[in-house]
């Protein structure tokens, strides 16, 4: 389901898009994920006590961080962007209620930004490929072992089609609520998130490859360089801080007999508007709705289970490009009672996040 209003057209007038194209090419190469290239930019790492996968840089220990970019796609899509997130309820006359010992994140789901130009699609494309590329490595190796194991994939398709090129980026966020004195920067599975239809499949679906293409600046000389410089300001962290904690009832649909937080609070994430201020929770679900223009800071992971393997982007920091025109989209209904009983160091994507400025540029042909 995309997002295809005239409102947004500002995008392309104002430069946005090429601003975006410019400063992710101006990042060191390889941090950008569709600049990434699988076991020459980031290897894979296997946890000698879980089988679980992390990457890490080629050419060093530190584990690799990524930027990437898209559209905040609407719930009917994947997100889920709410005080239950990726919490699995359950079927059963029992739900799994959300207590401190409950791993809840939240999902967005993204996809390619609206009314784009061709560089931004391009852009969004080149990130699904080098995804892909990981995919495609890992399905090699289990066909040579003769191993049958179902895979969730971090992209998604629109329809139940999964033979064509997937359409989505799925990126999972922080944990949502954690007791502060035993928060950990852990951005990990939740074994009670369901998966996504059209997010799966076995080791010999996989659809046809995706092909990379080059990114061209708009407003380059004949020698590639940009004929404006970019600016940058200096960071100003309020009060609340991402150490900062809050009562979960600052969500509105933080309510019903589902919730059984004791000592957990709701963690304040590093979500950052345009000025790079953070978003505190009572503006999440408006600043964050259905349209808005992201830049995320990421690591990739993959979990192993016996039958299955998980890959899951975990996002570290959110930074808002642009805001939406679309509505804030009605909250679900939360389960009643009624129905209960019944039933640090910083990393090279980090300081190039902190220089992501936009402010508005001509169109240069």
């Amino acid at each position: 389901m995309d997002v295809d209003s005239p409102s947004y057209a500002h995008r392309v007038d104002e430069g946005v898009y090429d601003n975006v194209i410019h400063q992710l090419m101006d990042l060191p190469k390889g941090v950008y994920l569709g600049d990434a290239t699988y076991r020459h930019t980031f290897k894979r790492d296997i946890d000698a006590h879980t089988s679980n996968f992390s990457y890490k840089c080629r050419d060093s220990p530190a584990e690799y961080e990524t930027v990437l970019i898209g559209e905040i796609l609407p719930r009917a899509c994947g997100t889920k962007f709410s005080a239950i997130g990726n919490h699995y309820v359950g079927a059963g006359m029992t739900p799994n209620v959300i207590n401190d010992k409950a791993r809840v994140k939240g999902i967005f789901v993204l996809g390619k930004p609206s009314q784009a130009t061709e560089m931004m699609y391009i852009t969004f494309e080149n990130q699904v490929a080098t995804l892909d590329d990981i995919i495609r490595t890992g399905l090699k190796e289990l066909r040579k072992k003769e191993k049958e194991v179902m895979i969730k994939e971090w992209t998604t398709h629109a329809g139940t089609d999964t033979s064509d090129i997937p359409e989505y980026i799925m990126v999972h966020t922080g944990q949502l609520y954690a007791v502060s004195t035993s928060i950990k920067p852990f951005f990990g599975h939740s074994n009670g998130s369901k998966i996504l239809k059209g997010a799966q499949q076995t080791t010999q679906g996989k659809c046809a490859k995706i092909t990379k293409r080059t990114l061209v600046k708009a407003g380059e000389d004949s020698e590639g360089k940009s004929t404006e410089s970019l600016t940058t300001r200096d960071t100003h962290e309020a009060v609340v801080t991402t150490n900062s904690f809050h009562e979960p009832n600052i969500l509105p649909d933080y309510h019903g007999d589902l919730f059984q937080h004791e000592d957990a609070k709701l963690h304040q994430l590093d979500i950052r508007d345009v000025n790079n201020d953070l978003i505190t929770p009572s503006n999440w679900y408006s600043e964050l709705r259905q349209g808005t223009l992201v830049m995320i800071r990421a690591m990739l992971h993959a979990f192993n289970y016996k039958t299955r393997r998980v890959y899951q982007l975990n996002a570290h920091t959110i930074h808002v490009l642009d805001h939406s025109e679309v509505s804030v989209e009605p909250l679900c209904n939360q389960s009643t009672a009624t129905e209960l009983d019944g039933l640090s160091e910083r990393s090279v994507a980090s300081a190039a996040m902190e220089g992501m400025r936009l402010g508005k540029r001509g169109r240069e042909d």
